[in-house]
């Protein structure tokens, strides 16, 4: 016999060439062919279907030196651009693009080509055509000389399922006419002599029907086998032990329970290493009597030695990662995530299945927690928003781990980290969401995770996460479970998500908080954050968006009091309180004031954007700054996040450089003085009694717009790219200024119960802004002038006496507490009537080191050149190194003898602006160099 096609590789490459999603001319085509290939936008994932523009190919080959299916080879155009081949439209859903193989994809001689591999896209990538569970469409390519070649058209090659009320159809085509004998379980079914087998089968046993398919030439043989497995119409239905949970359960010391919600579904099976991901009917979940639950039993030696993965298959096409996986493995992206940062992953079965793959602990152990927190105050709250991607070189929990300390000393007593769940890709904010319960691997391992909370919780700082329950990405199983691959959307009967959005600002597919199974699954995924990791709080993303009031496009009828998405968001909380009493639930609402009244008054902390308001007032022009304050809202309680910059605004010095207002002597766009009025800001900023929320870098006065592009261009479509890490902004003295003046003022706002009062008065006139804050213990006064000149303005003191300016300790004897005060374009002033310290000020990360600013020559420099320092005082030098402006560091070789300093120049890799750092025992000195 010549050939034997072996089953389990055709259900890895699924139904992508079996649906004819591709398909050829000639059908059968060696590397050397020229060839038409066809795509059916209908078929598939259907994700280009009814697509009017341009479609293009993002194209490879699976080659003899290729490691595994996803190890593309001589890849042609690059994606999300035109620069990729242009299909030709024959009909509205079909496509063709004509090539030679060998030529096209310009093939070395002696590399074997196995299979084409494509996925068709939109131009930007946005939209794609692939295979109908997201991976990749194969074709595949046949030796000239391999003789008997055949297609097998259908059933599924690896395996399908019918039902004992319907009849088989099997059709297979040849390349040439052959004797074709057909045999089910070994008894010959059919015969004949031809190219084309087309046959309907409707003898079939209950189980399994091993089909065998021998084609004879005379001169040599093939034979093709494919197992159908025929299932009772009506399922026996059983139910599983009382309160399981969906996902794994650990059952008993011998075996686990998986179990999966999947409604309106006929049968599910369990896929995993012990049966190579294959139909097997000793894997067939069982149905409750709910007939809604699937559920299996399985002993615990089926996951040993590392074989701790698995899929579910549900109605014999829909293959998913478990919805609460709480680690999956990503055949596409994982590959890019750094090992450093991540390597305690299995394997990805690669020659076994497709799509998402769920990884499980085989032991249900608990992390040694060291750690209790008291969590602060809502009204005390400092947090600091963070997008690991860009807070950090390598984004990693480790290195968060690190930097922590930092954070303390800045005053810091919560972290809201951006979405860390499962999102789709690696770069991202994390707004597209696939996996609620599972933690992205591209920022590190759980443990580490946990390692960054009890940190966190022992220097009294409390963890937030961001979460995303307005919306699921499409690789999420709420998603797949329930597709209509046409439309590219949920369908009709999805228990979690609408067919379409009920409002203007949805992203993604929007979910559906009304259903019991969204409400299940909220309230499941928030308990796993509390119990598995202890986090402290919730900030709940376009919180607006839980309801099914159908606003359409109108952004002001979404805004208006919603009974029934009050009663959604108390029932979350609720649930949430029911678990951990003093646990944070903060919305991203921006809704009418009348329901955010309502919703504080539950216990709720909402989202207040302040941002627009304190970039015009450091700009120097005319703002009102108080409604950050939620006595101006008429609230009961201080339950106002306040912000001044966000993951979702603009910058505020880079408001301040480019578009800041100026007067005599004083230049907003100058840096620093641009550093003096983002001081005022945040003076008065910290001063309104209630929760405050910063954004990453805004201490140092980071100045890169949310638009910053890669390439150094400003754009809106840059919006969502990474964004350089400067923290060598922390040697700039002015920056190093405004760090230590938010440290003083968060000290002052948490140490002092003044600073939370609810006796206080706000004058926020349009240049001059004045709090007046009255406790028992002691008074405060605030005052900022915003005008670009100077300015005599009323204090308005409490009372006459001895008065005590807070960062200068300048002591002022009032004797009119209405007598003007002069004060400086941009000049702030915190007035007590007790006399307190501030913190003392340090230094980011090297508290102990004097910074000094020296000049290497020559600069600018050439690519040979070398880079010299003339200094007698260099001791014991520890770290030379150059930092680019997207805060990537890269150590330097150097010579010192002991009086010049020699820099090798060939480190700094492309031409630009380069900091310059020259670490010793005792001193830093930076030098500021442009290479050219």
């Amino acid at each position: 016999m010549r050939l034997y096609i072996a089953a389990f590789l055709y259900f890895v490459i699924g139904s992508s060439l079996l649906a004819q999603v591709v398909y050829t001319e000639p059908e059968f085509p060696s590397q050397f062919d020229d060839v038409t290939i066809y795509f059916d936008a209908t078929q598939g994932n259907a994700g280009l279907a009814g697509f009017a523009e341009d479609v293009y190919a993002h194209t490879g080959v699976i080659t003899s030196s290729s490691t595994s299916l996803g190890d593309w080879n001589y890849v042609q155009g690059e994606w999300g651009t035109t620069n990729a081949p242009l299909m030709n439209r024959v009909s509205p859903d079909l496509y063709s693009l004509e090539i030679n193989i060998q030529d096209f994809y310009n093939l070395p001689v002696g590399e074997q080509v196995e299979y084409l591999a494509f996925v068709f896209r939109n131009q930007d990538g946005s939209q794609s055509g692939r295979s109908s569970d997201g991976s990749d469409i194969y074709s595949q390519v046949y030796d000239s000389d391999q003789g008997l070649i055949a297609n097998l058209i259908s059933p599924a090659l690896g395996g399908s399922i019918i039902f004992d009320d319907e009849s088989l159809n099997i059709l297979l085509s040849v390349i040439k006419v052959v004797d074709i004998s057909v045999s089910n379980n070994g008894m010959l079914v059919h015969s004949e002599t031809s190219d084309v087998l087309d046959i309907t089968i409707t003898d079939l046993v209950l189980g399994e029907n091993e089909f065998s398919i021998l084609l004879d030439d005379g001169a040599e043989q093939l034979t093709v086998t494919t197992t159908v497995f025929v299932l009772e119409r009506t399922n026996t239905l059983t139910n599983p032990p009382a309160e399981l949970e969906d996902g794994v359960n650990y059952f008993s010391d011998d075996t686990f329970i998986f179990q999966l919600t999947a409604p309106h579904k006929d049968h599910a099976f369990f896929l995993c290493p012990a049966n190579d991901y294959q139909i097997d009917l000793d894997y067939r979940m069982n149905l409750a009597s709910d007939d809604v639950t699937f559920w299996i039993e399985l002993p615990k030696t089926s996951f040993e030695n590392g074989q701790n993965t698995y899929q579910y298959l549900v109605d014999g096409s829909i293959k998913l990662a478990d919805p609460y996986s709480e680690v999956i493995l990503d055949p596409n992206n994982d590959q890019w995530v750094p090992a450093e940062v991540m390597n305690t992953l299995p394997d990805y079965p690669i020659d076994l299945t497709t799509g998402m793959v769920t990884v499980f602990d085989t032991t249900d152990e608990e992390y040694p927690w060291t750690s209790f927190l008291t969590k602060p105050a809502k009204t005390d709250l400092v947090i600091y928003e963070i997008l690991m991607r860009d807070f950090l070189n390598d984004h990693s929990y480790a290195s968060l781990l690190d930097t922590l300390d930092y954070l303390q000393t800045l005053g810091v007593n919560a972290i809201e980290l951006m979405p860390v769940n499962e999102f789709e890709g690696n770069q991202s904010w994390g707004y597209n969401p696939s996996f609620h319960m599972a933690l992205d691997k591209y920022y590190g391992t759980r443990d580490q995770f946990k390692a960054v909370i009890d940190a966190a919780h022992s220097r009294g700082i409390a963890v937030i996460l961001d979460v995303v329950y307005n919306h699921v990405f499409s690789q999420s199983p709420l998603a797949q479970m329930f597709w209509d691959p046409q439309n590219f959307r949920p369908t009709s009967d999805n228990p979690w998500l609408n067919v379409e959005a009920k409002h203007p600002f949805n992203v993604g597919y929007d979910v559906n908080h009304e259903n019991f199974e969204t409400k299940k699954w909220v309230k499941r995924v928030t308990q796993y954050w509390i119990e598995e990791f202890k986090i402290d709080g919730f900030r709940f993303d376009l919180s607006k968006g839980f309801t099914q009031f159908n606003s359409g496009s109108n952004s002001d009828l979404m805004s208006q009091y919603d009974a029934s998405r009050i009663a959604i968001l108390k029932e979350y909380a609720d649930y949430i309180w029911s678990i951990d009493p003093d646990n944070y639930v903060i919305l991203e609402h921006f809704g009418g004031n009348t329901e955010e009244r309502e919703l504080s008054d539950h216990g709720f902390m909402l989202w207040g954007n302040g941002q627009h308001q304190f970039a015009e007032a450091a700009m120097g022009y005319s703002s009102s700054l108080d409604w950050l304050s939620y006595q101006q809202r008429g609230w009961s309680d201080p339950h106002v996040v306040g912000y001044s910059e966000s993951h979702d605004e603009e910058r505020m010095l880079y408001k301040l450089l480019q578009y800041g207002n100026d007067g005599p002597g004083h230049d907003t766009q100058q840096p620093e003085v641009a550093y003096d009025r983002a001081e005022a800001t945040n003076a008065v900023f910290f001063s309104i009694p209630g929760p405050k929320m910063m954004w990453q870098f805004q201490e140092l006065g980071y100045d890169y717009s949310i638009n910053y592009c890669i390439n150094g261009g400003i754009s809106p479509n840059c919006r969502l790219d990474p964004k350089p890490v400067r923290w060598d902004y922390a040697e700039v003295e002015g920056r190093r200024q405004l760090y230590a003046v938010i440290s003083a003022l968060t000290h002052l706002k948490k140490s002092y119960p003044t600073f939370a009062t609810t006796d206080f008065h706000f004058l926020d006139q349009s240049y001059y802004k004045r709090i007046k804050l009255n406790h028992s213990d002691m008074n405060a006064v605030t005052m900022a002038n915003f005008r670009v000149e100077s300015d005599a303005v009323d204090p308005s003191f409490q009372s006459t006496g001895t008065w005590y300016e807070y960062f200068t300790g300048d002591s002022l004897n009032v004797t009119n507490v209405n007598e003007n005060i002069s004060l400086a374009p941009g000049e702030y002033r915190i007035y007590t009537d007790q006399h307190i310290t501030p913190p003392e000020s340090f230094y980011v990360g090297t508290s102990d080191l004097g910074v000094i600013n020296v000049e290497l020559y020559p600069n600018p420099i050439g690519s040979s050149e070398r880079l010299s320092l003339i200094h007698s005082e260099l001791s014991d030098i520890r770290e030379v190194s150059a930092v680019d402006q997207m805060g990537r560091s890269s150590a330097m070789t150097y010579d010192y003898d002991g009086y010049e300093l020699s820099l090798d120049t060939a480190d700094i890799n492309s031409n630009g602006i380069y900091y310059i750092r020259i670490v010793t025992s005792d001193k830093i000195y930076v030098a500021r160099v442009v290479k050219i």
